[in-house]
This record gives structure tokens, C-alpha cells and sequence, in this order.
């Protein structure tokens, strides 16, 4: 997990509002964000305070395009990361979600998912110590990463944001807490 002397603000971004699921017949990864979301992600741009040092994503365009505007107005790139990916129905490990272990596969398939996800996130911060990354994954991977670590680091769950939103989680001396934020939080 986190190192215990590691300082980092990480802030985890739910991809903006999309296309809707049900009416895209491509690539899931290549559905782009709606009208809505474009809106979204350029508020977020303009919201989040300097000193971001660094950008990441899902490998999905949904992602990508909800950070593009932030990376852009802090003048870095924004970077891919495959872990972040989204859960896909909790579907993995395969192995592990049948047979005997169907009853509690959705329950084995978020451990898979936020395990995943928050070995990026250990990375990330380790990467950016003393510093404020924001990485954007899925609506489905991120609730299962902040369950996981409530329980770890004994915390409050943050509120619960839509989209157009964040995480925001502040990790100093081995101590974690956690904040839901909206936009209208910082104006």
C-alpha cells in the first residue's frame, strides 16, 4: 500500500458524462464523452488550482477527453495507465467468479478491480511525493478503490459526486482522508 512516509494529493476523477452505453455499437474504449461531458470536462479545466504536477487515465477516450482540458491548463501531458481501466462488470479473475465462488464473485471482482487500480494509484504517489496528481478512471473501478482503502486506513467514505466531480484523497504521514468535491466546492 502507500508508503508510510509517501505525501501526495491524489485526486480520483470519474470520467465526465458519455454517450450512452446502450446506443454505441463500437469499441467501448473508443466511446466519447456527450455534450455534457465535453462541458463538464471543461469546467474541471478551469476549477482545479495550480500545481497539478501530474495528469493520468484510463486508456479510455471517455477518460482521456474528462482530463484533456486540466492537462492542457497545467501544461502536462496526460498519461495512460491500463490498471485503470474500468471494472467491466467485475468480471475477473475468471477463474475466481465461478464454480464455487460464483455466490461471491461481484464481491471478488471489486477486490480484483480496486486491487488493480490502487496499485497504479501506489505508483502514481510514489512518483509525485509532496505533490498533487489527479488521475481519471471509471464510475465502477472507484468506488471499489475508495471502499478498499476506507476500510484500510480506517476513514470515512467521501461523499458520494456525480459526474463532473472528484476525490479527493490527501495521504501524509500514513494518515488518509477522504473528500467527495463538486466544482461550485472551489468557486
Amino acid at each position: 500500500m502507500f508508503a508510510h512516509s509517501c505525501t501526495v494529493v491524489l485526486d480520483l476523477v470519474p470520467h465526465c458524462a458519455s454517450s450512452p452505453r446502450e446506443r454505441w455499437s463500437g469499441d467501448d474504449d473508443l466511446r466519447p464523452l456527450s455534450e455534457e461531458g465535453m462541458r463538464q470536462a471543461d469546467v474541471l479545466g478551469e476549477v482545479f488550482e495550480q500545481g497539478v504536477d501530474a495528469v493520468y487515465s484510463s486508456p479510455a477516450l471517455r477518460c482521456g477527453q474528462s482530463v484533456a482540458p486540466l492537462a492542457a491548463a497545467r501544461g502536462v501531458p496526460v498519461v495512460t495507465d491500463d490498471r485503470l481501466r474500468e471494472a467491466r462488470g467485475f468480471a475477473q479473475p475468471a477463474a475466481w467468479i465461478q464454480g464455487v465462488f460464483e455466490p461471491i464473485g461481484p464481491s471478488l471482482g471489486g477486490a480484483w478491480a480496486a486491487g488493480r487500480a490502487l496499485g497504479a494509484l501506489v505508483e502514481i504517489a510514489g512518483r509525485h511525493q509532496g505533490g498533487h496528481v489527479v488521475a481519471c478512471s471509471h464510475g465502477d473501478t472507484i468506488p471499489a478503490v475508495l471502499a478498499y482503502l476506507a476500510a484500510a486506513y480506517d476513514c470515512e467514505l467521501p461523499r458520494i459526486v456525480g459526474r463532473g466531480s472528484w476525490f479527493r484523497l490527501r495521504l501524509e504521514d500514513g494518515r488518509l482522508s477522504m473528500t467527495g468535491l463538486r466544482p461550485t466546492d472551489l468557486a
